[in-house]
């Protein structure tokens, strides 16, 4: 019987950079649930000692019709442009799976190409800063995405980094990077909508029922009203679990600043069981 190939672990991390406590400051309690979430993946994470983390971050600069991948020999980024130059990481990049993705990615028929190095954007930063935290100092890939990817290219990613872990008999783990909507009250980020919470009730409510397809699936007009950046990450990683319905935790959903916050387990190990919150 044919098995689909599978990533060994999948999450999806919000990128606010609020959530950070030293960046959130006397504003860090309105968002404690958020943040203990991304404690409690990242440890999650590195307990599970993948061989390699493969970041999906919307806000990588894009290129028209392709995805890519981040050069250089290390990945790096800080938080100088939110006023904290001092929270600062760096890792390992996977340069040795470059040139292996892209060739798996033009078997899927999908386009994949690199741009050079640079200081990664929060969208990467904000949840890699809580895997340092947590001790992760291990073979990092970032990917960034076409303008305007779709839902096939973005389930023939997944599957081009699912079977490229499971041909190379590594165990890899699937970050996706991604904040819900930003129009949820009054002085928002992008402006109040009154149906932007409908998006984030959509994709909340399908993903803790285990039904990932249905989340990433969502009317597109919803979508674009809620001003979102999630729903490519979570679809990628989905497609790298083969939209596997066991074991999905969400452990924080919340929009206190009107940006809606998820942070879930999509594939974990063992340990994931015990962390719905």
């Amino acid at each position: 019987m044919f098995k689909a190939p599978k990533a060994s672990y999948a999450v999806l991390m919000c990128h606010a950079p609020i959530v950070i406590p030293e960046i959130g400051r006397e504003r860090a309690d309105e968002c404690a649930s958020s943040t203990q979430s991304m404690i409690d993946i990242a440890n999650n994470l590195v307990a599970a000692a993948p061989e390699l983390l493969v970041v999906l971050s919307p806000h990588t600069p894009r290129l028209e019709d392709r995805f890519c991948c981040v050069t250089g020999d290390r990945l790096s980024g800080g938080f100088e442009r939110f006023g904290h130059p001092q929270i600062h990481a760096e890792f390992p990049n996977a340069n040795r799976i470059i040139p292996e993705l892209k060739a798996e990615c033009a078997r899927e028929g999908v386009l994949m190409d690199t741009i050079p190095e640079f200081s990664l954007d929060h969208g990467a930063m904000v949840p890699l800063e809580f895997m340092k935290r947590a001790g992760w100092s291990g073979e990092t890939l970032v990917l960034g995405f076409p303008y305007q990817p779709s839902h096939v290219d973005c389930r023939r990613l997944g599957r081009a980094i699912a079977k490229l872990s499971n041909d190379k008999g590594e165990s890899w783990a699937i970050l996706a990077s991604g904040d819900m909507s930003h129009r949820l009250i009054p002085n928002a980020p992008a402006g109040f909508h009154p149906d932007a919470q409908r998006f984030d009730d959509h994709i909340v409510t399908q993903v803790r029922a285990g039904n990932l397809n249905s989340a990433v699936m969502v009317d597109e007009r919803l979508r674009a009203l809620a001003a979102e950046d999630v729903v490519d990450s979570l679809e990628i990683a989905s497609a790298a679990i083969d939209f596997e319905r066991e074991g999905i935790k969400v452990l924080s959903y919340e929009g206190p600043f009107g940006v809606g916050y998820m942070n879930a387990i999509l594939k974990g190990n063992e340990q994931s069981q015990s962390m719905a919150r």
